[in-house]
């Protein structure tokens, strides 16, 4: 599998937000953080790229929405 470039929108004190990140750099894979409680433009971004989102983490790759923790780790148990 190629190196892609995931994009986590995540938040402090988030223990799925960080394993998200983990999981994806112990994949090989590059990572973008964006707090969401650090930034409000990265929050209005995620609000607007994944409406429907209602938890932590929002996970993209290649701007594609993968979803939540739990939908990552079954991306990449699909590979």
């Amino acid at each position: 599998m190629d190196n892609m470039t995931f994009t986590v929108f995540s938040k402090k004190n988030c223990s799925f937000c960080d394993r998200a990140i983990n999981l994806i750099e112990d994949n090989d894979h590059t990572v973008i953080i964006k707090k969401i409680d650090e930034d409000q433009a990265f929050f209005l971004e995620m609000r607007e790229k994944a409406p429907a989102m209602r938890t932590m983490p929002v996970v993209f790759v290649d701007d594609q929405l993968i979803g939540g923790y739990a939908d990552l780790v079954q991306h990449f148990s699909n590979k």
